[in-house]
């Protein structure tokens, strides 16, 4: 069941990655507003945020 509930947050992320895209906001933090670098777009497509502020949420 794991895995089904991972596969369904994936897929989630997704979409809202093409929601994203559709409204133009798709590349920009959510948390900043700065541009995400493209290297990080290319390891995580769905990224919704910077490198700097995805580690400020996890500190």
């Amino acid at each position: 069941m794991s895995l089904v509930q991972q596969v369904q947050k994936q897929l989630a992320e997704i979409e809202a990655a093409f929601d994203r895209l559709s409204a133009g906001t798709y590349g920009t933090c959510e948390h900043c507003a700065q541009p995400i670098p493209p290297p990080r777009l290319q390891a995580r497509p769905a990224a919704r945020t910077c490198i700097t502020c995805a580690q400020l949420r996890t500190t």
